[in-house]
């Protein structure tokens, strides 16, 4: 019985065995089918199979497979040797693969055939090697926005203080970094009292193509300058122009913003420039925030108030007489200023000392219609005044642009008392105001952004609010075009304004 059961039992065992290879054969099978199904960029063939597993690196690129490598370590003693032919533009580094490349680690029953020398064709074929270098990240606390790769860092450090020196000078940056404190300014002008950079840097070891990497620090500068942005825009200088109404025309740039943009043509804001002349006229659009503070002293004259009108029954009417003589004050003060890539953002007073006080008029009158005669003591027609264009800056400009330079917009004010002429709308002056001060002067205010705030024979005081400054007619950005017609003649503003005190 014993040797019946023992005949049964290796039959049994016979039979596992046989029909338990063709599971195994059929479970290997299915494996390399997958691993064959997967079409590669190289060609490459299985060539047989084996009963153990093998391990493979595969190379991947934008998801696809480039080949199954036989020898990896060979493979990397090619790159190795392939540095020489990089070795002359990217010295001192390595080869190795791109950022671009992913590899992966399988295991398979299969034989591949070997293509290692046509993986590294694919991959120099294809930029798909890289060199090791620096990457520089640039972020805010949103987040990583942009990475560059440059050859050199001390390329990039030098673009980027070549940058900054577009807003701030190296005088200022040396105090800044040797941790001194900068004093208010003394005299009348401004000083840099501090400087950042909104965003942060930081720095890595990495392998990316050559084809990404910046090779120098003017490559890295422009960058710096308009980020990916390669569009820009020229302007060919014609007879007559100037620095002032070139950039006045395209955006209200200053000419020390043009300096800044045409550093191989133009040293001085002054600087006369001659028809012909290629200038950039495309602002920065740079991925880096620059954040300049300033401090500016200037003097400003202060207008006393509207003189004091009394009757006087010897007088006849229409007749008036000064019994005291007003006088201007002048004041000076100190603004706090935010910087941003060279363009002012805002300022906010700091302080301000009284010189001279203002000295309010007593004007002795028949009649209370007095208000319609102008003193000759004219105003400011905007708070903070500055001046965007002067008269002729370009030519046919017959009047003085002006600006607040602390709100866009500002309220604008009537320079002197008197009577309105005129108001209303055309294709050049946009909304407009006129106003006769009934002493031979006129003064006409244009594109204001809202129709006039009075009416045609309405009587105004010097200092009342007319309107507000604007955009409309032929006008490139928000400013008050104010001129002077006097008996009849337009002439220029600063005859009769302070201009020389605006710095």
């Amino acid at each position: 019985m014993k040797r019946i059961l023992a005949v049964i039992a290796g039959l049994l065992l016979s039979l596992v065995i046989v029909l338990g290879m063709p599971l195994i054969r059929d479970e290997k099978m299915t494996v390399n089918a997958n691993v064959e199904n997967e079409k590669s960029l190289v060609k490459q063939e299985i060539i047989s199979y084996d009963n153990e597993e093998k391990t493979y690196t595969k190379l991947y690129t934008e998801g696809k497979l480039i080949g199954v490598v036989s020898d990896f370590e060979y493979l990397q003693k090619l790159i190795k040797a392939k540095y020489q032919d990089y070795e002359k533009d990217f010295p001192n580094t390595e080869l190795g693969l791109g950022e671009d490349i992913y590899q992966a680690e399988e295991k398979s029953y299969a034989n591949f055939a070997n293509v290692d020398n046509s993986i590294m064709s694919y991959l120099v074929e294809n930029d798909l090697l890289g060199v090791k270098t620096t990457s520089v990240e640039f972020s805010t606390e949103e987040g990583v926005f942009d990475i560059i790769y440059v050859r050199d860092y001390d390329d990039f450090t030098n673009a980027l203080s070549e940058f900054y020196k577009n807003f701030v000078s190296e005088e200022t940056m040396q105090k800044l970094m040797r941790g001194e404190v900068i004093e208010s300014p003394k005299d009348y002008g401004s000083v840099e009292t501090n400087v950042k950079m909104a965003e942060t840097i930081r720095t890595n070891e990495t392998i990316v193509s050559p084809g990404k990497i910046f090779r120098n620090a003017e490559e890295i500068y422009e960058y710096l300058c308009y980020g990916r942005n390669e569009d820009r825009e020229y302007y060919t200088v014609r007879e007559g122009d100037t620095l002032q109404g070139v950039g006045y025309y395209f955006g209200d740039m200053s000419p020390r913003q043009l300096v800044m943009l045409n550093p191989d043509k133009l040293t001085s804001e002054n600087q006369i420039v001659t028809p012909g002349m290629q200038l950039n006229v495309t602002y920065y659009k740079s991925p880096l925030t620059i954040e300049v503070t300033k401090e500016r002293l200037s003097q400003q004259y202060v207008a006393p108030d509207v003189p004091e009108y009394i009757e006087d029954e010897d007088l006849e009417i229409g007749v008036y007489e000064v019994r005291v003589q007003e006088e201007s004050g002048i004041k000076n003060v100190l603004y706090e200023e935010k910087w941003v890539n060279g363009v002012l953002e805002s300022g906010e007073l700091l302080s301000e000392q009284y010189i001279k006080q203002p000295k309010q008029g007593v004007i002795a009158v028949g009649t209370k219609q007095v208000y319609l005669v102008g003193t000759g003591n004219y105003i400011w027609p905007v708070d903070n005044p500055g001046i965007s264009c002067h008269w002729g800056c370009y030519y046919g400009h017959t009047g003085t642009d002006f600006v607040n330079i602390y709100q866009k917009y500002a309220p604008i004010y009537a320079v002197d008392s008197g009577t309105v002429d005129a108001t209303g709308y055309s294709y050049d002056m946009g909304n407009f105001v006129i106003i006769n001060h009934n002493n031979g002067v006129r003064t006409m205010y244009m594109h204001l952004n809202t129709p006039a705030y009075v009416d045609v024979g309405q009587n105004v005081s010097r200092g009342q609010v007319i309107g507000q400054m604007g955009n409309t007619g032929y006008s490139e950005g928000v400013h008050l075009h104010l001129t002077f017609e006097v008996n009849g003649v337009r002439v220029n503003s600063c005859n009769y304004l302070p201009c020389s005190m605006l710095n």
